[in-house]
């Protein structure tokens, strides 16, 4: 804006005031009757000037002055509106210059916090497939721990077999030597079945022991599973999450690029106002 209209500028605000303001139906009216006059008056002063209509020289100095005061108060008039729509003009400008500074800083920090996010999902999405990993690694040996419990229950339940066999065997010998009065017979037979008493018991014990352990290992694979579906989840949560950021990313550009449009925009303005 110029220097004078920028010493003019508490004159426009004022103007603008009344204007838009409470009084602007009075304003039309004064603005629509300083027009009739003028105009009236205009056609008066040709019509004398051309001397269509005959009047005394007092006459039409008076319809002269009055003329030329109507136009000129038309002429100021004009001015003065001209002077207020530049300052609202301006401050449209100003304001739109300013908005569009606040969307590019705003876009920026958008994009700005959606690489953050962007990132972020990528560290949670390499965290997961890790875990992921250790999930299964641990599915596997809990299958060759069971595997292998199932191989030792089977094998308790082969020597358990072969020990009742025994003491079957154990009965039947000491039966004949307690027949045949063989004492050191019965006496050996008595340390057999003492002895594969003994082997059962400890096969029990390894069967109860492999049975916890098959518990255990089945517990471990609702756990694995368990948490198999939770990384599966926040993998799917980490690539909505990216897919969202992409989409922040794309607003902020196009709200940047718009940003940016409107800031050459004013600043052509300002340069043709200037030249």
């Amino acid at each position: 804006m110029s220097a004078g209209i920028l010493f003019l500028t508490p004159l426009a605000r004022r103007l603008e005031a009344v204007m838009f303001g409470p009084h602007e139906k009075k304003y039309r009216l004064f603005e629509q009757a300083v027009t009739v006059v003028a105009i009236g008056l205009a056609l008066a002063w040709g019509a004398v000037a051309l001397g269509i209509v005959p009047v005394t020289g007092a006459t039409a100095s008076v319809i002269t002055t009055a003329a030329s005061v109507a136009i000129s108060a038309y002429v100021v008039v004009g001015i003065l509106q001209f002077l207020v729509l530049a300052d609202v003009l301006e401050r449209s400008n100003e304001d739109v210059a300013t908005k569009a500074a606040e969307l590019e800083e705003a876009a920026e920090q958008l994009e700005q916090t959606a690489e953050e996010l962007e990132s972020t999902a990528d560290e949670v999405e390499t965290a997961v497939e890790t875990v992921d990993e250790a999930a299964e690694d641990v599915e596997q040996t809990v299958e060759e721990v069971e595997q292998t419990a199932e191989e030792v229950e089977q094998s308790a339940e082969d020597v358990e077999r072969s020990a009742e066999d025994v003491e079957k065997s154990a009965e039947e010998v000491e039966q004949t030597a307690a027949e045949t009065g063989d004492d050191d017979a019965v006496e050996t037979v008595a340390e057999a079945k003492d002895k594969t008493a003994e082997v059962k018991d400890k096969t029990t014990e390894a069967k109860d022991k492999t049975t916890e352990v098959k518990d255990k290992t089945a517990e471990v694979k609702d756990k694995t599973s368990e948490v198999k579906d939770k990384t599966s989840d926040a993998k799917q949560t980490a690539e909505s999450v990216t897919e969202d950021v992409e989409v922040a990313k794309e607003t902020a550009s196009e709200v940047e690029e718009t940003a940016a449009e409107k800031r050459e925009r004013l600043a052509e303005t300002d340069s043709d106002d200037a030249s």
